[in-house]
């Protein structure tokens, strides 16, 4: 039997940001809840919510506006606004992207909805710069600047709201679960790193100085480097830090940041990023869980980690579309010829343009996404009553890049990352093939991924079946995908927003299907057997297990399987006998709690700025 501290688990659920909206209006839209509208209004400035409200147009009001502080009735918002807020989220037509081409062969894309690309982000998380500079965070106020040029990227900012919104799930601050920084670890993912930063002088909405070269090249470079290292924007705002000219005017201030474990400064340890394309984020995972439980002497084992990952991929000027080309890519010419062709005069609309395993899939639609998750030891989640919203049972990686080039899912050895997951979960936690019901599928929408997704997705789980000695008929796994509700492609971030859907299965809570699913591809008909593939969502399983596969460019792959976390799962594992009966006894409130903090956090102003300001060592006053 496994100890408690050789048990990894979640704590608390994901903090994301899509192109369908933040964390809790994706949800809303998953679920087909009347919460939607409001949540999408919040999203966009448009109204206040009341968060300590179960329901979120209970004492909703206008944000701004002749009728600022009013309140307003959902039936209102919908009225009013309902129309622009569907319209404006999800995947859709991009005007002006057009006036690109011949760079840009598709206008169809998944970007943030709302303003959010540009100031509506900053402001849902509380990093404009008028918002830093009246914070505790005052004396960084130089890196949030309202110029374009040094205000952080957007996948900065992604990075900053979906990691450090994670933290929401916390009961206590960060700082005092782990009052020595070294003991925490940003683990971090994406596709291609600094992917709005890399490839011109500014950022996609400063305007274009004469000649095309700003004067300021200090700016330029400040502002590239930030483009290109959000993780470390996320440890920078925790960290215990001073601004050089205080410290030069006060030497005394560094001394007081030394750790109390002698000869080491109390500083969190620096971010690791693994650059993985779409599988990066369980790459990263795969590479940080062996940290939280190997044991060497000297090795500064982290306590809790922070798993985060984010895309701009649109950016810089839809570079992304041109490099992808046409033919990997769905575009307005593909959706009205696939639906000329419907001979039921059915159509297709641009929003469920991307329909993985669907005959009509052509082409994936690219877009941004943020994503923060907790991670941490079974030991340490008793010992400090944090809500273990899944035990991970199991993870692994593998490339091969043989017959396959750059692309992927085009070749074989995928299924290897899914056959070490499921070689843990059976050899170390005692769970077989047998005992997973949900898969979070890649699904990127094009005809042959839908094949080699559901390919290897099988491959892996009969070669688990043969090492396991399993003769008997394997599940059928309910297949479901956040990209066909319309967050689109999010590359690197892709893994980690699939594996926050896998965590609300084994919750019990409602999981995407694939809802873009009218007609499946005849050419899967064999393969689709072994899976159970449906538009409507799954109602999840409190008591079941999931698994997150996806496969990336240049053959990198990466898989993850995650089981619920309940009373009979933990008496699986050697726990301190009194801290489990603690933590069981007082569970419901710890759930209950946790979920009330989240929802309050999430549907509050400046969520990463609130964030960073209950969490962070202290060092900034």
């Amino acid at each position: 039997m496994l100890r408690s501290n050789q048990v990894l688990v979640t704590v608390g659920t994901a903090c994301t940001i899509s192109a369908v909206g933040s964390t809790e209006t994706y949800q809303a839209l998953v679920a087909g809840s009347d919460d939607f509208f409001p949540l999408a209004a919040f999203d966009a400035g448009l109204v206040e919510l009341d968060p300590t409200a179960d329901d979120a147009a209970q004492g909703m009001r206008w944000a701004g506006g002749a009728h600022a502080g009013e309140p307003v009735t959902r039936e209102e918002l919908v009225r009013l606004h309902g129309d622009a807020l569907r319209a404006n989220a999800g995947i859709r037509h991009v005007p002006g992207v057009r006036e690109l081409a011949p760079r840009v062969v598709t206008d169809i894309a998944a970007p943030l909805p709302h303003d959010l690309e540009t100031v509506g982000l900053r402001r849902l998380a509380g990093l404009r710069f008028d918002d830093i500079r009246g914070s505790s965070l005052k004396d960084m106020h130089g890196l949030f600047q309202d110029d374009p040029l040094l205000s952080p990227s957007l996948q900065a900012q992604l990075f900053a709201y979906g990691g450090l919104g994670a933290l929401a799930a916390l009961p206590r601050p960060l700082a005092e679960l782990v009052p020595n920084p070294f003991g925490f670890r940003v683990a971090s993912a994406t596709a291609f790193g600094g992917m709005d930063a890399l490839g011109q002088w500014l950022r996609p909405d400063a305007p274009l100085p004469a000649n095309g070269i700003p004067k300021d090249t200090f700016a330029v470079r400040l502002a590239h480097s930030l483009g290109s290292h959000g993780p470390a924007l996320v440890s920078t705002m925790l960290a215990p830090s001073y601004s050089i000219s205080r410290v030069l005017k006060n030497p005394a201030l560094r001394d007081s940041l030394r750790s109390d474990d002698v000869g080491f400064m109390r500083v969190p340890q620096t971010p690791m990023t693994a650059v993985g394309a779409c599988a990066s984020s369980l790459i990263a995972l795969a590479d940080v869980a062996p940290q939280l439980l190997f044991d060497y002497p000297g090795f500064q084992k982290p306590q809790m980690v922070l798993l985060t990952a984010a895309d701009a991929a649109l950016q810089p000027r839809y570079g992304i579309l041109e490099a992808f080309g046409g033919g990997a890519l769905m575009t307005g010419e593909k959706l009205a010829a696939k639906n000329a062709a419907h001979a039921d005069g059915s159509t297709r609309s641009v929003h469920d343009s991307l329909a993985p395993f669907d005959i009509d899939a052509d082409g994936t639609v690219v877009g941004h996404g943020g994503s923060g998750l907790l991670i941490t030891t079974l030991e340490f989640a008793l010992r400090n009553q944090l809500d273990i919203t899944s035990i991970i049972v199991g993870w692994g990686q593998s490339a091969e890049a043989g017959g396959k080039a750059h692309f992927a899912g085009v070749g074989f050895g995928g299924e290897n990352a899914l056959v070490q997951a499921l070689d843990m979960a059976y050899q170390a936690h005692g769970y077989g093939v047998e005992d997973f019901h949900y898969l979070a599928a890649h699904a990127t929408g094009t005809r042959t991924n839908s094949k080699t997704d559901l390919g290897t997705a099988w491959a892996g789980l009969q070669g688990a079946a043969q090492r396991q000695q399993f003769h008997g008929t394997l599940p059928k796994l309910f297949v479901g995908t956040p990209k066909a509700v319309g967050d689109g492609h999010t590359m690197g971030e892709t893994g980690l927003k699939a594996m926050s859907q896998a965590l609300q299965f084994v919750l019990g809570r409602t999981a995407p299907g694939v809802p873009t699913l009218r007609r499946l591809d005849p050419e899967l008909a064999d393969m689709a057997a072994h899976f159970h593939l449906q538009a409507a969502p799954s109602p999840g399983n409190s008591s079941g297990g999931a698994l997150c596969v996806t496969q990336g460019f240049g053959g990198y792959n990466g898989a993850v399987a995650l089981r619920a976390a309940t009373p009979e799962a933990l008496a699986r594992y050697v726990c301190d006998e009194r801290a489990l009966a603690s933590y069981l006894e007082a569970w419901p409130t710890i759930r209950t709690e946790r979920a009330k903090r989240e929802r309050l956090a999430r549907r509050s102003p400046k969520l990463a700025l609130a964030m960073t300001e209950r969490h962070r060592w202290s060092g900034l006053d």
